[in-house]
């Protein structure tokens, strides 16, 4: 004979014996005698049971939730479904994130990340497993546990102390004025500096921002003598600067925040061989048109060799610069470009010290020897402060390279490297505790996803590519 027995408590041990009534017969039928088995025990297994865990990793648009559980059965009655639901209310928890992985152990942990999530907000959430309970799947489930999302950093309104930003605390720079360009949505700073051929322009945009005020779009120290910038400086984040592929304008015109003259460069660059190159790029800009239109100011661009650079090596890591922009409020990519007027190249070498030039109406237009990027990726803290960061510098002579690759050991060196040639100190305000080594870096496999890489010349030797 057997039994079935039923509302058991879990983990409880259980004492048994099983009897038998034999009852009399005939004159007997009163009377009747049990007979008892000996006394067994057994234990239930102990409950399946999920616990909701604490939050990590937050940031202002994303957290990793945990959970953890014991006594569930695995193997031909695994888990089904394993899973958090979460809300902005403990009573409303409106949203599912399931767990990808396996359960194979009868006990152990498991944690999704949450995306997309709404910055400074408090959100709730709970683990739920759906377990085999001996005859059909349950769902068991955790406490509600909650979590708030980091603020949104802001962005440095004082453009001139923005991490990215070289030092110019040499140049005694000097609000000049500042005014708008609507036809740009540009707010536009002028600075003057000791050199009076020299100006800082600091350019911004509202429309398409993220933030409340006005957001950077990019600075530009300009230089009369040579009728093009000597660097720009601009960040890549898809957060403070969405791509929305606002298309290219093309409509060049002279910068509204600089008030020296003959801002026009090499007017007929292309049939000299030459280009308007960008030092920040169309392509980066493009959350719309206006903001676009603001890298159309001949401030923004130098004579660049056309063929097999500008449209080669030169493409190629601006396309690279995009495809390694971050996402997110935490992590900023930092990118300082600029010429050098070394002298005269050839075959990837400083032939000459003398500077060529090329004609442009009344002008004799300097050409550039050399175009660099300098870039560092910064990981930044709650309060928007770099606390690890990474970087890398490319160099390239102005002239056609027609073989290997833009990462070539010819192109890459340090931000130090580049800081010593051009006299500038970049990426000034990143705290020097990560700095150093981000700037005396010269591997470029975190930037391009290449392991590969030849020794990288010394920084004072010209003879070399990119020098």
């Amino acid at each position: 004979m057997s039994a079935t027995l039923s509302g058991l408590s879990a983990n409880t041990t259980y004492y048994y014996k099983a009897f038998v009534t034999v009852s009399g017969t005939g004159d007997h039928s009163s009377e009747s005698d049990t007979f008892y088995g000996d006394v067994y025990s057994f234990t239930t297994s102990a409950a399946s049971t999920v616990t909701t865990g604490s939050a990590s990793n937050k940031t202002s648009s994303s957290a990793t939730v945990s959970a953890s559980y014991a006594n569930v059965v695995v193997g031909n009655y695994a888990p089904q479904d394993v899973y958090f639901k979460y809300g902005t209310s403990s009573g409303n928890l409106n949203q599912t994130a399931y767990y990808t992985g396996s359960i194979t152990s009868a006990s152990g942990s498991f944690s999704v990340n949450l995306e997309s999530l709404n910055a400074n907000t408090t959100y709730y959430y709970k683990a739920y497993m759906e377990v085999w309970n001996g005859s059909e799947y349950v769902d068991i489930s955790g406490s509600v546990q909650n979590f708030t999302t980091d603020a949104v950093p802001q962005l440095n309104t004082n453009y001139l102390e923005d991490y990215g930003m070289p030092d110019v605390s040499g140049l005694n720079t000097s609000l000049r004025q500042s005014g708008t360009y609507s036809d740009r949505d540009d707010k536009w700073y002028s600075y003057n500096t000791s050199n009076n051929k020299r100006q800082i322009a600091v350019h911004t945009y509202t429309t398409g921002s993220p933030t409340s005020s006005e957001t950077l779009n990019y600075v530009v120290l300009y230089d009369e003598t040579k009728y093009a910038p000597v660097w720009t400086y601009h960040v890549m984040n898809t957060y403070y600067w969405p791509d929305n592929n606002a298309g290219r304008n093309d409509s060049w015109t002279d910068d509204p925040a600089i008030s020296l003259t003959q801002q026009g460069g090499l007017d007929n660059a292309s049939t000299v061989g030459y280009s308007r190159g960008h030092l920040v790029a169309s392509d980066y800009r493009q959350t719309n048109v206006k903001q676009n239109k603001q890298t159309f100011y001949h401030s923004n661009q130098a004579p660049q060799w056309q063929n097999s650079f500008n449209s080669g090596f030169w493409s190629t890591l601006e396309g690279r610069v995009k495809t390694m922009t971050p996402s997110g409020t935490t992590t900023m990519l930092y990118v300082i470009t600029g010429v050098l007027y070394e002298g005269t190249v050839s075959n990837n070498q400083v032939t000459s010290s003398t500077v060529p030039t090329k004609s442009s109406g009344s002008l004799s237009v300097p050409i550039p020897s050399h175009f660099y990027k300098c870039i560092m990726k910064c990981t930044l803290n709650g309060s928007g402060e770099p606390t690890s960061a990474q970087g890398i510098a490319f160099i390239y002579t102005n002239e056609a390279h027609t073989s290997g690759s833009y990462y070539d050991s010819t192109y890459v060196t340090s931000i130090d490297a580049i800081e010593t040639r051009a006299g500038f100190d970049f990426f000034a305000n990143v705290p020097t505790s990560v700095q150093n080594s981000a700037e005396s870096n010269t591997s470029h496999t975190w930037f391009t996803g290449v392991s590969s890489q030849n020794s990288i010349p010394g920084v004072n030797d010209k003879s070399w590519g990119s020098f």
